[in-house]
């Protein structure tokens, strides 16, 4: 107990504890090459308890040595995800064994962690699997060059995400595994502010007939070069940026209601008889 010891010990730890804490700092400072280490700390304040020999040399070599991240690009896969460093490298094999079994090169395997190292912290099992059986059910054929060309599939929610944008685009697209497939970056815009007000503007508003458009074509420019470009407007953005607002007003209000409907239809619970005798608590 830290308490029941005395005092001469307790500063000895406390010490112990510090001096360990300097040396994790100054490994990613000066070994490393951490510039920024305020934001690591501010983001993973638990770093400075990591062990720099056991736990943070062992996660950077295997960065470099095993996934081929360049030296010099350590310190900024860090800084964009210092968690990483909590992380134990036997989880981290497991991820990379799991990305060449779905025969993704090893050669993409340095740009794709580089990119986006918090994939190296998902669990195989719960969640990347479970995405791998919805594209192959959907009709992907090529998962590693899918998984390539957007890494961050892997850690969408399939029942959340993946799901109900699938559903959207088999309403408003016929060859949707074609179009998927040419443009996987599909699946990482926000389905309601995105997906839906472009499609139900160029079908409500602009009376186009949606199987004239590729889905990259409808999501890939920004709002005005859509509006622009795709939908043929002539305001800058303007018209398609109000539907957008007037749109959103609508969904809340519907929100709201359902939600007060919810609550006025809700049976009320039975108290049970009442007891009109003295309490004897």
């Amino acid at each position: 107990d830290f308490w029941g010891e005395s005092a001469e010990v307790r500063r000895n730890k406390i010490n112990q504890t510090y001096r360990k804490m300097e040396k994790t700092a100054q490994m990613l400072r000066r070994d490393i090459g951490v510039k920024d280490f305020g934001k690591v700390l501010l983001a993973y304040p638990s770093v400075l308890l990591l062990d720099a020999s056991t736990q943070i040399k062992p996660v950077t070599n295997f960065l470099c040595d095993d996934i081929g991240i360049w030296e010099e690009d350590v310190p900024r896969v860090l800084q964009t995800y210092p968690e990483l460093l909590g992380k134990s490298v036997e989880q981290m094999e497991t991820v990379i064994d799991f990305f060449l079994s779905m025969e993704v090169t090893e050669e993409d395997l340095e740009i794709i962690f580089r990119s986006f190292p918090s994939l190296l912290s998902l669990d195989v099992e719960t969640k990347m699997i479970p995405v791998v059986k919805f594209l192959q059910e959907i009709g992907i054929g090529n998962i590693g060059r899918f998984i390539t060309r957007l890494p961050p599939v892997l850690g969408y929610s399939v029942e959340r995400e993946l799901k109900p944008k699938w559903e959207y685009l088999q309403k408003v697209c016929d060859f949707n595994t074609f179009e998927v497939v040419r443009f996987p970056a599909y699946f990482s815009y926000p389905l309601e502010r995105v997906i839906k007000s472009r499609y139900e503007y160029l079908r409500d508003e602009k009376g186009l007939p949606l199987q004239l458009f590729g889905v990259d074509d409808v999501l890939r420019s920004g709002d005005i070069d859509f509006a622009t470009r795709v939908a043929g407007d002539k305001d800058k953005g303007a018209a398609y940026s109000k539907f957008v607002n007037e749109r959103k007003k609508r969904n809340q209000s519907c929100a709201s209601e359902r939600k007060m409907q919810s609550k006025t239809t809700r049976p009320r619970e039975n108290p049970g008889p009442r007891y009109l005798g003295s309490d004897h608590r």
